[in-house]
């Protein structure tokens, strides 16, 4: 059998293993996908490369050669990209090898390894990250088979078991958490930071809820007003955010910032403005929107550390469905990794294939001068369907070893 010189390697940090604190230095935004596929998959020794970057994980899944290990790529990766020393963190990280990566995926796209057990969004956050692999051209055959299966399953788990019924987001989480807070308002005022898919669920949790006395701010005032436009509000920039914090009883915060943008200057100015202020703040974002040094009276703050703490208690019927999700996982990746045994050995993913074609093009270089130009043609089409004939035996062959085995 053909010895393999690759395999797939998962390094990861998440909700589980890490703080918040932690995990906000190593965020990547959407835009920053792309680019980290493409800045990784430069390394040397790697085939593949697929980053997986959410609110409550960060995930890099890696085709690489044996010599590589997916903690040393990592690091590789975050040092270069920004400047960022991560061994510190060693142990905040968790590896996976081959068989237990792809188990691991399908976990995920259950949403059974996510902070809301049957959490839908990261269905939509795994379709963006494996588009973005796709546009920086670091997926190949393995990283297309994997994540569609992966996609394929977790649709399935959540048709098919109770993983998928009711609530199912970090955001419709944090929404719950916020209810609980605000039954003694009445027609409170809730300011929304930021534009995105987190704020627009959240957004839609509350008005089925009844609330409708919204604020929108957002960096680019112009998608702030087209947005408050649907529920009949107004829209700000974000240079008046003192001012829509006076007004407000509750902001939920999610924006792609750096750094945060509520903090001890803009509190205090939004609170001398309203004596007496009362105000609850809900950050979702990832790094955190809101860094509060001070005590202020009436102030509340809930991250998403908090939102991990309150759906703790809130998921008995979930867990109840999870043995059920994990019989369709157990299936599903018995049948991949049968197709991933048989690939790790196939002769062209394992370099043979450009093994052959140097020594053809080795070979033909000493007769093509003594060929005329149709010969030429004739004999360099013939040697290539030798070639692909040849890789197709050593497959058919190998296939049958491996059954006889």
């Amino acid at each position: 059998m053909l010895p393999c010189n690759w395999r797939l390697l998962l390094c990861g940090i998440n909700h589980t293993t890490a703080s918040l604190e932690q995990r906000e230095p190593l965020q990547l935004s959407r835009d920053e996908l792309a680019p980290a596929n493409a800045a990784i998959f430069k390394q040397n020794g790697l085939k593949e490369a697929i980053v997986v970057s959410t609110c409550n994980r960060i995930e890099f899944y890696l085709i690489a050669e044996l010599h590589r290990e997916a903690f040393e790529i990592v690091a590789e990766f975050y040092q270069n990209s920004k400047q960022i020393d991560i061994l510190p963190l060693k142990e905040q990280f968790y590896i996976k090898k081959d068989k237990h990566v792809v188990d691991h995926l399908f976990r995920v796209t259950s949403g059974i390894d996510s902070m809301v057990l049957g959490e839908n969004q990261i269905m939509g956050q795994g379709k963006e990250a494996y588009s973005a692999s796709c546009a920086a051209k670091s997926a190949g055959k393995i990283i297309h088979r994997l994540f569609h299966q992966a996609f394929r399953i977790g649709k399935q788990v959540r048709t098919n078991t109770e993983l998928g019924k009711g609530a199912c987001s970090v955001a419709s989480a944090t929404i719950d958490l916020l209810r609980t807070k605000i039954k003694a308002i009445e027609n409170p005022t809730i300011l929304f930071i930021g534009l995105n898919k987190m704020i627009t669920l959240a957004v839609s949790r509350l008005n089925r809820y009844g609330y409708n006395n919204f604020i929108f701010a957002n960096r680019t005032r112009e998608k702030a007003v087209e947005f408050g436009q649907q529920y009949h509000v107004d829209g700000f920039g974000l240079d008046n955010l003192a001012d829509l914090l006076s007004q407000a009883d509750v902001v939920v915060s999610c924006t792609g910032a750096d750094e945060a943008i509520i903090d001890d200057n803009l509190i205090s100015k939004a609170l001398s403005l309203n004596e007496n202020k009362q105000l609850l703040i809900a950050d979702m974002a990832v790094p955190r929107d809101v860094d509060i040094k001070q005590d202020y009276p009436g102030l509340e703050i809930y991250d998403l550390e908090a939102v991990q703490e309150f759906v703790k208690e809130k998921q008995a019927k979930r867990r109840d469905a999870i043995p059920q999700a994990e019989r369709i996982i157990e299936y599903k990746l018995e049948q991949f990794v049968y197709w991933y045994d048989s690939v790790r050995h196939e002769p062209a993913y394992n370099d043979l294939g450009e093994a052959y074609e140097r020594t053809r093009e080795h070979e033909m270089k000493k007769i093509m001068p003594m060929l005329d130009e149709d010969s030429r043609e004739l004999v360099d089409r013939a040697t290539k369907r030798l070639i692909n004939k040849l890789l197709h035996i050593k497959n058919r062959s190998q296939s049958k070893a491996e059954q006889t085995e």
